[in-house]
C-alpha cells in the first residue's frame, strides 16, 4: 500500500471519529463532509496528473505549478461557495471548519495514491518536442 493513500484514509477516519464527537452534526452536515472528500479527490487526480505531465517534458515545471496552485485556489473557493449557499454547522463553528479542512486533505491524498495506481503512458519524442 501507498503511504499517501494510508495517510488519507488515517485522516479520514480521525474525522468520522471527530464528526462522531460533535453534537450538531447531521444528515446534511455528514454529506457536505463526503462532497469535500469527493473534491479533494478530483483536485488530487488533477495535481497528481499535472505532475506526470510535467515529468514526461509535456509541460513546463511553471505550468505544473500553475496547475497544482489553481486546483487548490479553486478548490478553496467552491468549498466556500457550499459554505454560503448551504449553511451548516460546519460553516458556523471552529470545529467544522477544521474538519472539513481535515476531510478535503484527506481526499486530496486519496486522489494522489489513486492517480498513482495508474501508470502513464508515455508519449512519443515527436509530441514531446511539439509542446505549447
Amino acid at each position: 500500500m501507498n503511504k499517501t493513500f494510508v495517510v488519507g484514509i488515517i485522516l479520514i477516519l480521525i474525522g468520522i471519529a471527530w464528526g462522531l464527537l460533535l453534537d450538531g452534526i447531521g444528515m446534511r452536515e455528514w454529506l457536505l463532509l463526503l462532497s469535500g472528500i469527493v473534491l479533494g479527490i478530483i483536485a488530487g487526480l488533477v495535481q497528481r496528473w499535472a505532475v506526470v505531465r510535467q515529468r514526461l517534458g509535456l509541460i513546463t515545471p511553471d505550468k505544473k505549478r500553475l496547475w497544482i496552485i489553481g486546483v487548490i485556489v479553486v478548490l478553496v473557493i467552491v468549498k466556500v461557495a457550499i459554505n454560503v449557499f448551504i449553511p451548516s454547522y460546519l460553516a458556523t463553528s471552529n470545529s467544522g471548519i477544521y474538519l472539513s479542512i481535515v476531510y478535503a486533505i484527506g481526499g486530496l491524498l486519496l486522489g494522489h495514491a489513486l492517480y498513482l495506481r495508474f501508470k502513464p503512458m508515455p508519449q512519443p519524442a515527436k509530441l514531446r518536442d511539439n509542446r505549447m
